[in-house]
């Protein structure tokens, strides 16, 4: 093998040159697919965030929900017993208008809170109905970011072996990617 040094040298230089760096569009194409996966990341991370949010305000609202009612039931038991008292005709230290009172005023005070408490209740379980839907989201979108670094991976890859099937492996993952993503922003 005796090969002109000169020639070899420029034969390698070129090859250093246009052989190394891949096809052009590989950097721009890792980019723009690295762009997605952080956007969808970002989308995922908030759906996450505000799933967790509601599922607090569905913790918050069922609590109100609880106590309102203990509220309703105590004024209940009030009401109970000074009405039972004033059937009775017990005398209650000769205070019946305050017995009468007592149990007028938990009487009227009763349907306002039942009505209460079945708000809080409503609240709770549309609280915890949004949750789900935005950890649906969350978990789509997630599926979405997973798939824009497969494709960033191939595309990279495709780089240093220069196949062809690994370009249409990559986009065919992101072109999944871009539908889960957009499935999970609009469910």
């Amino acid at each position: 093998m005796n090969e002109n040094p000169a020639k070899s040298f420029e034969a390698a230089h070129e090859r250093h040159q246009h052989g190394h760096e891949g096809p052009r569009w590989v950097p721009i194409a890792a980019a723009t697919l690295a762009v997605l996966a952080a956007i969808s990341g970002y989308f995922g991370n908030l759906r996450s965030t505000q799933a967790l949010i509601a599922k607090n305000d569905a913790i918050v609202a069922t609590t109100h929900a609880s106590d309102t009612y203990s509220q309703y039931q105590s004024g209940r038991v009030k009401f109970y017993l000074a009405q039972t008292a004033l059937d009775q005709g017990v005398n209650a230290g000769g205070d019946r208008a305050k017995l009468k009172s007592t149990a007028e005023h938990e009487a009227a005070k009763g349907p306002p809170l039942l009505k209460k408490a079945t708000a809080f209740e409503d609240e709770a379980t549309r609280q915890n109905e949004r949750s789900g839907r935005l950890l649906d989201q969350h978990e789509t979108i997630e599926v979405a970011a997973t798939l824009f670094e497969v494709a960033i991976v191939l595309v990279s890859i495709t780089a240093l072996v220069g196949s062809r099937l690994l370009p249409v492996t990559a986009g065919i993952a992101a072109v999944l990617g871009m539908g889960f993503f957009l499935v999970g922003l609009t469910r």
